[in-house]
């Protein structure tokens, strides 16, 4: 364990907590300074474990580099900073600090070495991205922030089931290579599968976006569909599914923008 190095997103989601008693230059300091801060600490993270814990029996590491997530969270970093830059003007004190929180998270899941770990932030991404939607303050806004909310809660509690079901199954907690080869598998694969908008459950894209704020918007298509690419490629690489999920989406994708 390196207890010298700072967590990237630990960082961002505590400066996020703090935005809102700020004012004037102080706040646009924070609000471009709070991402650049984390995307250097990103590139302090040693490859292997650099925090572990003892949590329900079971050693967790809520902060690990290598080559691929630090790649994904320097990723965040910068769409982090590129939003708040783009939201300096934004009214709402709730916006901001509830996209670093959102993007923090985002951090948090590339950069955890276990599955535990990546369930916590997999969730408080979900709150985060909830209340950028909520924040632009219309009703449509707020009917939109119900449903989206309720396809990512239906989306962790099929993830909490298959990481329940991993760790009583191996008794690992460790986040790594896995293959849709049982139940518990299946059900973290699907919990990731709802987070990248692939089908049935991709309505919540076209539902949600639109009606977030103009800032809103920019934050919500930087993370969530992102981090789920991340944990494919970590969890899932070269499974066959994956294939024909994707095939399916680009082809949708495709039929959709001729036909508008």
């Amino acid at each position: 364990m390196t207890d010298a190095v700072i967590h990237p997103a630990l960082v961002l989601i505590a400066g996020a907590l703090l935005l809102p008693f700020l004012r004037g230059a102080t706040r646009s300091l924070a609000i471009v300074g709070l991402p650049l801060v984390a995307l250097a600490l990103v590139w302090q993270v040693p490859d292997g474990p650099a925090w572990q814990a003892r949590f329900l029996e079971h050693t967790i590491t809520p902060l690990q580099g290598d080559k691929l997530s630090r790649l994904f969270a320097t990723i965040f970093a910068l769409m982090a900073a590129g939003g708040g830059l783009f939201a300096l003007d934004q009214k709402s004190r709730v916006e901001v600090p509830a996209a670093f929180v959102y993007a923090g998270s985002a951090i948090g899941v590339a950069l955890a070495g276990d599955l535990i770990t990546v369930f916590a932030f997999w969730e408080l991404m979900a709150v985060g991205s909830t209340l950028v939607l909520w924040s632009h303050g219309k009703e449509a806004s707020y009917r939109a922030a119900r449903r989206y909310l309720m396809i990512h809660l239906l989306g962790g509690v099929v993830l909490f089931a298959g990481v329940t079901g991993h760790i009583a199954q191996t008794g690992s907690v460790a986040f790594t290579r896995m293959a849709p080869d049982s139940i518990a598998h299946w059900l973290i694969l699907i919990g990731f599968l709802v987070n990248a908008g692939a089908p049935p459950l991709s309505a919540w894209l076209p539902d949600a976006y639109p009606e977030a704020s103009w800032s809103g918007t920019v934050f919500l298509s930087a993370f969530t569909t992102k981090t789920a690419v991340y944990v494919l490629i970590r969890g899932f690489p070269g499974a066959e599914l994956l294939i024909w999920v994707g095939l399916f989406m680009v082809f949708y994708g495709i039929v959709y923008a001729l036909l508008e």
